[in-house]
């Protein structure tokens, strides 16, 4: 890779080591050794380091003590704290976004986002994540807050949609596309109230999912 600048390299192996802790190539608390990421990705040292300092901005990868950088295990505990927050950011985004229907095109990209669940949640896998993602920046952007969008981005788990993303689209596509609708419904209408209530309604079913499939994926790692 000597003709790519250093920034490109950085990026590669970025990618790179953000694919292996999806597909647990890397698995949760492993160590990341540099020199053996340089043999792997055939990259030198500095963009390795650069790399695991990034992600470890994002969350993916702890640096401890002793130990240097291991790729982050998110615990159950983890999942209940971190999702009895969202469930308020994300209904409050959602009051938001009903009281703010009628401004500039938001009805029209809702009727959007709408039009395409069935065929995305049949699809389900990839597909249904992409959509389920757009979905909810859609409703951070018909809520107007930047400030509530910063809070909500920094809650959005990133390790847990690589590492157990699987495990919930198969367990929730369908449910997680009925909760959308009712929180489409009650937006359209300009109900902020049930708006509120909707979100989080589907914002507690979905942590109590995440949390299944973190006790899941964590006695089949320790069995």
């Amino acid at each position: 890779m000597a003709h790519e600048t250093e920034e490109s390299v950085v990026d590669f192996t970025i990618n790179a080591l953000r694919e292996g802790i999806r597909d647990h190539s890397f698995a949760p608390g492993q160590r990341l050794i540099v020199a053996d990421i340089t043999k792997r990705l055939g990259v030198s040292a500095g963009p390795v380091r650069e790399a695991i300092r990034r992600l470890n901005g994002e969350g993916l990868v702890d640096v401890q003590p002793n130990r240097g950088a291991v790729v982050r295990r998110f615990e159950a505990a983890d999942i209940a704290e971190i999702f009895s927050v969202r469930e308020a950011v994300e209904a409050r985004a959602a009051e938001l976004a009903a009281l703010n229907i009628d401004q500039g095109d938001n009805r029209r990209r809702l009727d959007e986002i709408a039009a395409e669940a069935a065929e995305a949640t049949a699809e389900g896998g990839t597909r249904y994540i992409e959509h389920n993602a757009r979905f909810h920046r859609l409703i951070y952007d018909m809520a107007g807050n930047a400030k509530l969008r910063e809070v909500a981005e920094g809650l959005t788990l990133p390790i847990y949609r690589m590492q157990f993303h699987q495990l919930m689209v198969r367990r929730s596509a369908a449910d997680s596309a009925d909760d959308h609708a009712r929180i489409m419904v009650a937006i359209r209408a300009g109900d902020a109230d049930a708006a509120f209530q909707a979100m989080r309604d589907h914002v507690r079913r979905s942590g109590a999912a995440m949390q299944e499939a973190v006790a899941k994926n964590l006695s089949r790692l320790q069995g």
